[in-house]
């Protein structure tokens, strides 16, 4: 992938956890990406976290530092590099808050770059129903599935 994302400052030796920075007019805010086992074997859960300014971490923060399409690139080579170490593996996730938000945020992101990230996943949303089917832009889904080519 060819676009501007961030560095990965830190990185767990079992690819679990992947840290960055985010810069902009809120300051710099330290990210922690996560990839957590969930009931199923194969499948592990993606989470996003901002470090608050009183140290603790929050996944329903939202920083507005106007660069998340470069979070999203960063997202996206993290994706790339903990499934080229675990092609098997399967990554879900899903929005944190209520409202919504961030799923949507998420599939407006997943939209853009599409005929990117397609060339690495097969990408499926997974309605609120719990059905699935191939990422559809302009859908509405509840989370999101994506399994390494």
């Amino acid at each position: 992938m060819h676009l501007p994302s961030y560095e990965i400052i830190e990185k767990a030796d079992d690819f679990s956890e992947y840290k960055f920075i985010s810069t902009g007019p809120n300051g710099d805010i330290l990210k922690i990406l996560s990839f957590d086992k969930v009931f199923i074997d194969s499948l592990y859960n993606l989470s996003l976290v901002d470090q608050l300014p009183n140290g603790t971490m929050s996944d329903t923060h939202f920083s507005n530092n106007n660069d998340i399409r470069k979070i999203m690139a960063t997202i996206v080579e993290a994706m790339i590099d903990y499934t080229n170490n675990f092609p098997e593996r399967m990554i879900f996730f899903q929005g944190s808050d209520e409202e919504g938000r961030r799923i949507s945020l998420y599939q407006r992101a997943i939209s853009n770059y599409l005929f990117i990230l397609e060339k690495e996943f097969d990408i499926y949303g997974i309605r609120n129903d719990g059905t699935e089917e191939k990422f559809v832009s302009g859908q509405e889904y509840g989370a999101i599935l994506a399994k390494r080519k």
